[in-house]
């Protein structure tokens, strides 16, 4: 065995076919390793201008629209109506075109009826106002009357008693010492007058009969010495009795005016000015009330003359309305054209129409927009008066530039419907040259330009992958592959800011299939746009080609060319076309790098949740969980 083995070795065929078998297994290996390299679609990393922008589809729309509704209540039958898709002209304005008329003959017999309502609640309302004013008249004369009363009484009360003491006894009727009245300095008047006449009839009486008294005593002794006959000293007699009478009466009177007649007067007129007092207030109110209660009858007449007044208006209105004209021009669009649920009652003569129901819209075509929704990820970088390029889908060639016009505040309800967890907004693009050939409903293509990133290194979104959370990119050195960590920066929605980690002139290797996720922006969903070369005077250039795109180089000679990559993003999503045509498959690098699986992109589960929504709808993309590596 040993000799078999050293004649071997002694050989030089052995030798010559050990290095052949040897330089066979290198080729391979080296040929295995051209045709993987061959297949890899690589980057060149290079400074360019990174525009953020975010792009939608959307719907011509006039931003300018006249809406016509019906405004009469309750139901009404259409009687006549224009055709659908007339415009309305200047001229039609100014001769006050019919667009559409509607029953009224029930409020032309509601406004006979009105009419004479408002004719008797006038008559009435006018009754009213002629009895208040002589109902004031005459509470003017009741109260002059009781004043008067007062007036009197007082006069009455003072001319009995004096004007200082009547004055010191007004409304103490309850506390009167009627003999301390009497004494008083103050008493005068009629009391005074009569105090005095008492007085006076007495002391004559007492005096008529003291003189009565001498006569007697002088007729008795004249009648006891014979000088008079005894019928002349009766008679003497006789009269002093008369007079004793006399003087008995008058002190009577006078004990009867002290005890009952003045007590009485004092009480009496004291009691007509009191009551005369009272009256006065009494006709006083009893005028206000009779003056609120006139007034309140007349307020209430004359609400019910402005009531059937403001009704008769009303229904003149209502007539009026029945009759809906141009007043501005137009094309005339049935409301029910755009809402097919509504087939059944279709705007036409004989359809009943309700209060409120919209029939017509008239659009005014020089006013044209577009109307997009946008998703709530990027609804926040989205402001008034930003700047945005505009494509007609049915025409492609035309460049149309405009501004965001208006941002809804609430996300539309409708894709809110379909699906609970999308939220759009709706927002409208007016156009800064509207043309003449475009129409509403048209489908177009609007990006809106956020922000440029002036001179930065860009990849694209593509050739970032991830390992435990943090981003990475496969850099091809010297034929070799190597994982290289990154730090990333602003994103388009195809190119991504690479601010550390890479240089100038390296090559990354483009992994198809792979979208940018939540993880690759520096702010969570907000990076949403295209990249565009930029230009030096800073305004959105047409979209050109960001990079370049180049095969492996092996042993000096260049693989097939690979797709190269679009930046426009305006008809799909530009991760999607950056990665496109099997440019590369699965790589391994020393086991180090693995390609993260292909997951849906943001764009696509937008389309398929949001239907016919004027666009696609972009929803939030996957967490960077859901890309990264092993």
């Amino acid at each position: 065995m040993k000799k078999l083995l050293r004649k071997i070795l002694k050989n030089k065929v052995f030798y010559l076919a050990v290095l052949l078998i040897a330089g066979i297994v290198a080729m391979n290996r080296i040929q295995t390793e051209k045709r993987r390299n061959g297949e890899l679609v690589l980057y060149t990393v290079q400074k360019q201008n990174l525009v953020i922008s975010v792009t939608e589809g959307g719907n011509l729309v006039a931003l300018e629209s006249q809406k016509i509704v019906n405004e009469v209540p309750g139901s009404r039958n259409i009687l006549e109506v224009v055709d659908e898709g007339i415009e309305i002209t200047e001229e039609d304005v100014k001769n006050n075109k019919i667009l559409i008329k509607l029953d009224s003959k029930d409020l032309e017999d509601r406004l006979e009826q009105l009419k004479l309502s408002v004719e008797n609640s006038l008559a009435s309302y006018t009754e009213g106002e002629q009895n208040l004013e002589i109902l004031k008249k005459q509470n003017e004369s009741d109260i002059t009357q009781a004043d008067l009363k007062v007036k009197f009484a007082d006069m009455d009360l003072k001319k009995y008693l004096g004007d200082k003491l009547a004055e010191s006894i007004v409304g103490k009727s309850e506390k009167i010492n009627y003999a301390v009245l009497l004494k008083s300095d103050n008493l005068g008047g009629e009391a005074l007058n009569k105090k005095r006449s008492f007085e006076t009839q007495i002391d004559l009486a007492k005096e008529e009969v003291a003189r009565a008294k001498d006569k007697v005593e002088w007729s008795q002794k004249l009648s006891d010495k014979g000088y008079v006959t005894k019928s002349e000293l009766e008679a003497d007699k006789l009269a002093l009795q008369q007079k004793e009478v006399s003087q008995e009466q008058a002190e009577l009177e006078y004990e009867l005016f002290l005890k009952y007649d003045f007590s009485k007067q004092v009480e009496s007129f004291l009691s007509d000015y009191e009551e005369a007092k009272l009256q006065l207030e009494r006709t006083v109110a009893t005028t206000k009330a009779k003056v609120i209660q006139s007034e309140a009858t007349l307020n209430s007449r004359k609400s019910t003359y402005i009531l059937n007044k403001s009704n008769l208006r009303d229904v003149e209105t209502q007539i009026k309305q029945c009759t809906i004209v141009a007043t501005r021009p137009g094309f005339v669009t049935y409301a029910t054209s755009n809402r097919p649920w509504a087939s059944q009652s279709p705007i036409q003569p004989g359809t009943s129409v309700r209060q409120y129901q919209q029939l017509f819209e008239l659009p005014n075509f020089k006013s044209m927009g577009v109307e997009i929704k946008i998703h709530e990820a990027s609804i926040k970088r989205v402001t008034e008066g930003l700047s945005a390029s505009v494509r007609i889908d049915a025409f492609p060639d035309v460049a149309l530039t405009g501004r965001v016009k208006k941002i809804s505040l609430m996300p539309d309800a409708t894709i809110k419907f379909l699906n609970p967890d999308i939220n759009v907004y709706v927002t409208q693009i007016t156009l800064d040259d509207s043309k003449d050939f475009l129409k509403p409903g048209m489908t177009a293509q609007v990006e809106i330009f956020i922000k440029e990133l002036k001179d930065v290194l860009t990849v694209p979104v593509n050739a970032v992958f991830f390992k435990g959370g943090q981003p990475y990119c496969a850099v091809l050195q010297n034929g070799n592959l190597t994982d290289r960590k990154v730090e990333l920066g602003d994103s388009s929605e195809t190119m991504v800011e690479i601010k550390n980690g890479l240089k100038e002139g390296e090559q990354v290797v483009i992994k198809p299939g792979v979208t940018i996720s939540s993880a690759v922006k520096k702010t969570e969903l907000e990076e949403k746009g295209t990249f565009r070369q930029g230009q030096d005077s800073g305004s959105a250039p047409p979209a050109e080609t960001p990079g370049k795109a180049e095969p492996a180089q092996t042993s000096g000679k260049t693989a097939p060319a690979a797709v190269p990559l679009e930046g426009s993003g305006r008809a799909g999503n530009g991760a999607e076309r950056a990665g496109a045509g099997n440019a590369g498959s699965a790589m391994e690098a020393g086991g180090s790098a693995e390609v993260p699986a292909a997951e849906t992109t943001g764009t696509e589960r937008r389309r398929s949740a949001g239907g016919n929504s004027g666009g696609r709808q972009r929803r939030r993309p996957a967490s960077s969980e859901g890309t990264e590596g092993n």
